[in-house]
């Protein structure tokens, strides 16, 4: 086959006749320029055989072959092999080799069309659909579709999964088929493959025509890959042109609907977050003509009934009008609305969009009071912008000449305007970037200076010396009560309420003297769970883990549970938050009192988990046909801490009843991990997974609180409750899956990889399988290749602990998914009607896994705060203050990602130096390193080598 580069050949013709004439006008030139000296002549040579390359006259024909041969060798060969490994027909593909995405033929339509999956594709309408369930169901894979923060405005598509451990990057193909390494933590949005059968390679090695590379070099300039054309045209670019096209086709009346549904949606009281998944039906399902000739009120509160969101905005039992619960979003519907959400944030409607590192896309967006947010800072623009920002300048003038009470009392806008920046709630605001820019370069004290979180921290703290509350508990996301009008008044009802006294335990399990070790730390908040061991002979044990039992403080029945106003509350925030400086429990402080164990001679009730296990030699057997659940009632708890069973255990005397039982649970503990380990691959970290973490010391002034950091230290007090309590979760997972009841699951997939990434990862197994738990460096190595942990209405296996099923039962204190798989076994076990259907669990997953990605965001991100704010203390004390690092990253640029390691969440970026540069691999480390630039609140830490 030949393709004729007209343009090309017309421009060596035109080149080649000049060439000609201007030789021909050399020789009919006798005039002589003088020789230059030889040392110049060979100066200039060589310069110039380093700069310019070779040049060799060739004639049309030997050009035109030489290209052939070239495209042949580079293009179209691949193209073939592509075909070959993956069994299509050659022969009637090549002709697509030209084809363009806007101009499809009806039989190459066809061709594109035939490799996708029916279920997520309409012929007859062109469109594409997403099921959401599939983002749990499956990691990130070759085939899928994403956004990219690199390239957000279209979609691209993955092409290939890590295959290295030195540099665990995934490969991505955007539409014209350019290919871009990076890592997981680039994508803004996935969808998964829309094709119906997998491709047994879409990317490979390139084996270029005379050292000629039309590759994309990943991390070696002698390697490069290839998308063959044929892979890009019939593969990875007709979904994704398709998808992009029709959302930017929608963006206009998608953002109209969502400017019309925040109406409605938002809430005077405060921030909330709403399913992003939820948000894409409201959009789909609401028609502007309608709302336009119909009372709107009525007919948005219909469509929100439809979609399952009620008029109280967050209830437990989600009451939808009909039970086919839509399974399916248009992808460019899906696609489009993020966009506008992004392009809303501006305008302060919308505050952060949430992204699980799971499922690697949105499934969450807070939605933004209209009064205190939007209209609020519109008018406060305005204003600050009056007559050439006359009100800027006045401020400013307070400042710089001192006078802080002018500058606080005159300026309440200001004051916020400073707060909410430096609490992170704008987000994509270039407006609020702008005034904020204008005030600081008015102050002389920071006018050379940055615009950065910690800054805008900093004025507050002149305006306010007294302020000493931390400016992230002021997050929309977070919500604490202090900040946030309806999680204030909940808290107020949670100081009202009373938990119901039912003390009537006549159809519970008494286990009467049956010794409970309720082992914690001694400042626990809440103690949710106990173990009790029956030593049934030397080498069978009946082992019973009792979980505290709150369901009948909520009302008389099962039923009337869901109504309970406290119900509402502990499903609103869905989990105890733990910041260092800051907790905020789930339930309220008298339901925890009532409801936690470890109060000896107090008759406690509890769902108790009770199996026998078989101990012999080293082994053990679980006697999974011995296990049962129970709603017990026990009393005798011996005061025991993780500190006191430590050193119970290690006492050499003649050992007592109680030393005696805690030595056969520690026995049965160490002989349950040793069989997880063998028997389910689970992967166990040890010491090494968190170094340095916070913890505040309140010194009894207003001043700071004095920060320390603690390792998390594996003893054998700690290995007794994680055992126990897996063993529960895992038991109570297998009952619900046999049962069939519906309940929230805990699971976790591990990620798809090749090559030396999955060796390297089969390499922690093998670590344990050595009984050799992965040093700090090791877990630095592999942290790339791990995935996240998700909530799930599915028995789905977790392949990190080892569990065929897993459901969190053993925290109903502390997390929501326990209280409603306890409140549905409490139904199950009086032989009553659930009260959650399998589709008001999934309902319902869908905001707990909202609340576990803020949350657990908002720790990491207070962790860094005050690790961050450690350091910086420390480089004030001695400028000269260095650090180790250890290297998390391939080096790009000359910069790589690195953290500390005794500090687990100082974390930053090193410049290396030029001579180093490509030395450092991930896992080294790298000592005297100086600290150039520290912003607290964003979480930034700059580092150079010295």
């Amino acid at each position: 086959m030949e393709r004729r580069l007209h343009t090309a050949s017309r421009a060596l013709r035109h080149a080649v006749s000049n060439a000609k004439s201007t030789n021909h006008i050399k020789r009919t030139n006798h005039v002589k320029p003088a020789a230059p000296t030889a040392p110049v002549t060979k100066h200039i040579y060589q310069r110039a055989g380093h700069v310019e390359p070779g040049l060799e006259i060739k004639s049309l024909s030997e050009i035109q072959s030489s290209l052939d041969e070239r495209y042949y060798s580079n293009y179209l060969l691949s193209s073939k092999d592509w075909c070959k490994h993956n069994e299509i027909n050659w022969t009637s593909m090549k002709d697509c080799l030209n084809m363009d995405l806007r101009s499809l033929s009806a039989k190459h339509q066809q061709n594109l069309q035939w490799y996708i999956d029916g279920k997520f594709f309409d012929k007859e309408k062109n469109t594409f659909s997403v099921a959401p369930n599939r983002l749990l169901d499956e990691p990130l894979s070759v085939g899928d579709v994403v956004l990219l923060r690199s390239d957000p405005s279209q979609l691209c598509m993955c092409v290939e999964v890590p295959t290295d451990v030195m540099n665990p990057s995934y490969a991505f193909a955007t539409v014209d088929g350019h290919i871009k390494f990076g890592m997981r933590s680039m994508i803004l949005l996935r969808m998964p493959s829309f094709h119906n059968k997998p491709v047994n390679y879409l990317i490979r090695q390139e084996s270029p025509y005379l050292d000629n590379r039309v590759g994309t070099v990943k991390d070696d300039p002698d390697k490069t890959y290839i998308l063959p054309i044929l892979a890009r045209l019939l593969y990875t670019s007709y979904v994704p042109f398709e998808i992009t096209k029709a959302a930017w086709s929608r963006m206009a009346t998608v953002t109209k609907k969502l400017e019309l549904l925040h109406r409605f949606l938002q809430r005077g009281s405060g921030p909330w977050q709403i399913s992003i998944f939820k948000l894409c039906e409201l959009v789909e399902l609401i028609n502007l003509e309608k709302c336009r000739s119909s009372p709107t009120n009525v007919y948005v509160e219909e469509l929100f009934s439809k979609v399952g969101i009620t008029s109280s905005d967050l209830l437990a039992r989600q009451k939808t009008s009909v039970e086919d619960k839509f399974d399916h979003i248009d992808a460019a519907t899906f696609l489009a609305t993020y966009w506008a959400l992004v392009q809303q944030q501006e305008h302060n409607l919308w505050g952060e969009i949430h992204i699980h590192r799971a499922m690697l896309t949105p499934i969450s967006v807070t939605i933004l009071p209209l009064k205190s947010s939007h209209l609020y800072y519109d008018s406060v623009l305005k204003k600050l912008k009056r007559d050439n920002y006359a009100a800027v300048s006045k401020f400013a003038h307070h400042v710089n000449s001192d006078d802080l009470k002018a500058a606080r009392h005159d300026f309440p806008e200001i004051n916020r305007l400073l707060r909410d920046y430096a609490a992170g709630n704008f987000h994509k605001n270039g407006p609020i970037v702008t005034m904020v820019s204008k005030l600081f370069r008015k102050i002389e004290e920071y006018k050379s200076r940055d615009i950065t979180r910690d800054l805008c921290h900093a004025l507050l703290r002149k305006l306010e010396p007294d302020l000493n509350i931390n400016p992230l508990h002021f997050n929309d996301n977070l919500a604490v009560p202090l900040v946030s009008g309806h999680t204030a008044l909940d808290g107020k009802v949670c100081e009202l309420v009373s938990p119901i006294q039912n003390r009537n335990f006549s159809k519970r399990h008494d286990f009467g003297n049956m010794a409970v070790y309720c082992i914690d730390s001694e400042d626990a908040h809440e103690i949710d769970d106990g173990i009790s061991i029956d030593v049934k002979s030397p080498t069978r044990f009946g082992l019973h883990i009792h979980i505290a039992d709150p369901v009948p403080l909520f009302a008389n029945s099962v039923e009337e549970c869901p109504e309970n106003e406290v119900w509402r509350i502990a499903f609103a925030r869905s989990f105890t938050s733990y910041l260092p400086d800051r907790v905020t429990p789930m339930l309220p402080k008298a339901f925890s009192k009532a409801g936690d164990l470890g109060h000896d001679g107090v008759p406690s009730t509890t769902l108790t988990f009770s199996v026998d296990v078989e101990c012999r030699g080293d082994g053990l057997q679980v006697l999974e046909d011995t296990f049962q659940v129970r709603k017990g009632l026990v009393s005798k708890f011996p005061k025991v801490t993780y500190k006191s069973v430590d050193e119970l255990l290690n006492k050499k005397r003649t050992a007592s009843q109680e030393v005696r039982e805690l030595s056969a649970i520690l026995k049965v503990a160490t002989l349950l991990r040793k069989r997880r380990v063998e028997e389910e691959d689970a992967i166990v970290f040890g010491e090494g997974f968190n170094k340095g973490l916070v913890k505040l010391s309140d010194n009894g002034t207003n001043e700071a609180p004095a920060i320390e950091f603690v390792d998390q230290v594996e003893t054998a007090s700690t290995v007794m409750v994680s055992e126990m309590m897996i063993l529960a979760n895992t038991l109570a997972g297998k009952y619900f899956r046999d049962k069939k009841l519906p309940g929230v699951f805990r699971c976790y997939r591990e990620l798809n990889l090749k090559d030396r990434a999955q060796s390297g990862y089969d390499s922690l197994r093998s670590m344990m399988h050595s009984k050799k738990l992965p040093s700090v460096r090791d877990i630095t190595k592999l942290s790339s290749l791990l995935n996240s942990s998700f909530y799930t209405g599915k028995p789905s296996r977790h392949q990190m602990i080892g569990a065929p099923a897993y459901l969190t039962v053993t925290s109903p204190l502390r997390r929501f998914p326990d209280l409603i798989n306890h409140l549905q076994l409490h139904a199950h076990l009086d032989n009553t009607e659930l009260p959650f259907t399998q589709s008001q669990v999934d309902q319902m997953i869908w905001h707990i896994q909202s609340r576990d990605v803020v949350l657990r965001k908002a720790a990491q991100h207070s962790a860094s705060y005050w690790t961050l704010k450690y350091l910086k203390s420390k480089q004030e004390q001695n400028p000269g203050f260095s650090l180790s690092v250890m290297v998390t990253s391939v080096p790009q640029m000359g910069y790589v990602r690195c953290g500390v390691p005794e500090l687990s969440a100082a974390r930053g970026i090193l410049k290396l130096r030029p001579d180093v540069a490509s030395h450092w691999a991930i896992g080294d480390t790298v000592s005297n390193c100086k600290i150039i630039n520290l912003d607290c609140l964003d979480g930034v830490m700059e580092l150079e080598m010295q």
